[in-house]
């Protein structure tokens, strides 16, 4: 598979805005009836000029970024299957939609993402399925919200580690369910201006855990109930102030009209129960009730 843009395609260099050009190569190959294996290679070419009206001021940068991608899928039995995957990725400091750059973001590095993963899938039956998957991801020239509102600050390098367990399918014509289980610690590891090593990523619950299920409760009437949890969380990168953990529940109404025609509504956090789901810093926090 190859995508590539050209150069011709990209707009005038007195425009303002981003420029990519992109090359991405991957083949997958098959050995015998039992291993699969992936390679892939992403070339970019990002651009990225910002004009501030207000200031007059003009920042720009470019950035070549490579991403490799390998991946192993071992297939013991039919209805099994174990796999180890690691990738590089990159995201520009100027955000993932590319509209803020400012003279301090222009001279950073690509923010890089390497992630190492290994996992399992069994079908417990033809129609469901339990995963499992253990990773690590290591972040590069990472940034986090500032104990102060409208501050950003560098924290180096942070590390995430995680083990996710999930559970997906129809165990009965009537019943479906989804189920997610996952543990993860993310924290900084090398000490910064903004952070000391050791300290933990904002926004990052150690311990989350869902449950959805929909009941056929008739033929054209379906319901559906959920349970959502989230552990506690750090507000900023200053780990001075900690959202608490909440749980909500949720519930949805499924009806057939006609053939091809249905309806739902959906009901977020049937109980009302006030929480805090993020914030943008230690003394700017969001908390929600339905009604």
């Amino acid at each position: 598979c190859v995508t590539l843009i050209d150069d011709d395609e990209l707009p005038d260099a007195t425009e303002p805005g981003p420029w990519v050009a992109a090359l991405f190569v991957q083949d997958q190959v098959k050995i015998g009836d039992h291993v699969e294996l992936l390679g892939g290679l992403r070339y970019d070419r990002f651009e990225l000029a910002v004009d501030n009206l207000f200031s007059g001021a003009r920042f720009a940068r470019v950035d070549h970024l490579w991403s490799p991608r390998l991946g192993l899928v071992v297939k013991p039995v039919a209805n099994a299957s174990l796999y180890a995957s690691f990738s590089r990725s990159y995201l520009p400091q100027s955000g993932d939609q590319f509209t803020s750059l400012d003279a301090s973001l222009a001279a950073l590095e690509p923010e890089g993402f390497l992630n190492r993963e290994i996992g399992a899938k069994w079908d417990i039956t033809p129609t469901l399925n339990i995963n499992v998957a253990a990773y690590v991801l290591e972040r590069t020239n990472t940034r986090a919200p500032g104990a102060v509102a409208g501050t950003v600050e560098l924290t180096g390098r942070q590390r995430s580690r995680g083990i996710e367990l999930g559970l997906d399918g129809q165990i009965a014509k009537w019943w479906q369910v989804q189920a997610g289980l996952a543990l993860q610690s993310a924290r900084i590891t090398s000490t910064t201006n903004a952070a000391p090593a050791g300290r933990h990523v904002p926004l990052v619950p150690e311990f989350q855990a869902s449950l959805w299920q929909r009941f056929q409760i008739a033929e054209p009437v379906g319901v559906g109930v959920g349970i959502l949890h989230q552990g506690a969380s750090f507000t900023s990168i200053s780990n001075a102030v900690r959202l608490p953990a909440y749980t909500r529940v949720d519930g949805a109404l499924f009806v057939t009209l006609a053939k091809g025609v249905s309806a739902q509504l959906n009901v977020e956090n049937i109980f009302n129960k006030g929480y805090f789901p993020t914030a943008h810093t230690d003394n700017n926090i969001s908390t929600e009730f339905t009604w």
